[in-house]
């Protein structure tokens, strides 16, 4: 199994908005290296002739019910007001970005 690289971990590290030290990166590469050896090793176990023990295709409209709204016991106006720094628009809380290209 191809090993991780500093790199990898860079880019990684940059995706969950990280900043990560030189020492950190050396830790991390290192400690994402185990787990995939270990993952590795796993791939290697012979299950052949195991069958499957769940389908969830067998559960399919068993588990879901219908969604319907419960009343939180706060209005939107105290729960707006926990918005940071005013952070919102239009009666929604405003985040950053969390998905979709690199900055």
């Amino acid at each position: 199994m191809k090993k991780a690289t500093k790199q990898d971990i860079q880019k990684i590290a940059g995706l969950a908005k990280l900043k990560l030290s030189e020492s950190e990166l050396d830790k991390y590469e290192n400690e994402f290296n185990d787990i995939l050896d270990y993952v590795g090793k796993v791939m290697e176990c012979d299950v052949d002739g195991i069958e499957e023990e769940h389908n969830l295709e067998n559960y399919k409209d068993e588990v879901m019910q219908d969604d319907e709204p419960v009343d939180a016991g706060i209005s939107r106006d105290e729960y707006l007001q926990n918005a940071t720094d005013g952070r919102s628009k239009n009666g929604y809380v405003v985040s950053s970005r969390v998905v979709g290209g690199e900055e």
